[in-house]
């Protein structure tokens, strides 16, 4: 007994058919591809220590991974006691957070950096005399306002210098209007 496949191949040849058509219209799962650029960017400024809070940089447009963030003093810091970098959100305060712990630094003289050593979760605040800029970083940071808290103001002046990267393609980062 002969056995017709005629109907057999031409079923299979008609899904094949169907699938070469409608496959270009599935789209692939694969992650998003975002449109911010990789290039590092880096931007300064002088805080004065006259108060309590200096606003460093402002954060506006989208979020950013901050990679280095020291500051050289060119002016004795006198007495500004316990000091802090912390980011005060724009959004919302649940995401304001600390970059450093706290330290005194009082004994900052001319010449000395500030800078951070790696630590989980909040980089260690550090003072150096005449030493590099320390660690590299990768700190997330939301819009809003870096900020450099201090026990009570004082006379000194530190140039603080921060390379970032954007994070979103709307991201922008400027020197802070005290």
């Amino acid at each position: 007994m002969k056995k017709n496949i005629t109907p057999i191949i031409v079923s299979v040849v008609l899904m094949i058919l169907v699938l070469c058509l409608i496959l270009p219209f599935i789209p692939p799962a694969h992650a998003v591809v975002r449109t911010y650029d990789r290039d590092v960017r880096s931007i300064s400024m002088t805080s004065t220590l006259a108060g309590t809070t200096d606003q460093l940089f402002t954060v506006t447009g989208g979020r950013i991974e901050i990679i280095s963030l020291f500051g050289e003093c060119t002016l004795d810091a006198g007495s500004p006691g316990n000091t802090l970098i912390q980011l005060d959100s724009a959004t919302d305060p649940n995401y304001d957070r600390d970059f450093s712990t706290t330290v005194d630094i009082g004994a900052l003289g001319i010449g000395d950096v500030v800078r951070f050593s790696n630590a989980i979760d909040e980089g260690i605040l550090r003072l150096t005399s005449n030493e590099g800029a320390g660690q590299s970083l990768s700190w997330f940071c939301s819009p809003g306002e870096i900020e450099l808290n201090t026990a009570s103001g004082t006379t000194g002046t530190i140039i603080w210098y921060m390379s970032y990267r954007k994070l979103e393609s709307g991201a922008l980062v400027t020197v802070s209007e005290n």
